[in-house]
């Protein structure tokens, strides 16, 4: 799931991405039951955050990514069943790779600022040495935590 905020109008504009439906449906719910009002909130079932990007390449304020970042077998990413929404493939990278241009095309600059859940089996230093030489986006580690 890609969730992301711009903050260029009055009212904060919401939009979340997700290939699957039943995600796109807890969203919209989530979304209602905490008050975001339903103009401000829209839903797109695609792939990462291919509908966003012709309307809303370097506007956005606040990008959140959440991918199926677990080591798996290549073949288990991207499958119709449970398994997509954790299986990342080698290093758990397949998703997140070819989500980072995506990810540095809308973030508004020079203060868009993204927050993307990995693991160490992910290798976040060589994603931000990648984000920091293709895009030129600088990356931080926001916080860090022992999951075992």
């Amino acid at each position: 799931t890609i969730t992301t905020t711009t903050t260029t109008t009055p009212n904060p504009l919401h939009y979340v991405t997700d290939i699957n439906s039943d995600a796109i449906r807890i969203a919209k719910s989530t979304a209602e039951k905490n008050g975001i009002p339903i103009p401000d909130f829209q839903t797109h079932q695609c792939d990462l955050a291919s509908t966003l990007l012709e309307n809303l390449t370097n506007k956005v304020d606040i990008l959140l990514f959440n991918p199926p970042y677990v080591p798996t077998p290549d073949d288990e990413v991207g499958s119709s069943g449970i398994e997509a929404s954790w299986a990342g493939g080698t290093n758990g990278r397949i998703v997140l790779d070819r989500a980072l241009p995506q990810i540095a095309q809308l973030l508004a600059y020079p203060h868009g600022v993204a927050y993307v859940v990995a693991v160490d089996d992910n290798f976040p230093e060589e994603v931000a040495r990648a984000m920091e030489e293709r895009y030129g986006v600088r990356v931080v580690p926001w916080m860090r935590r022992r999951a075992r």
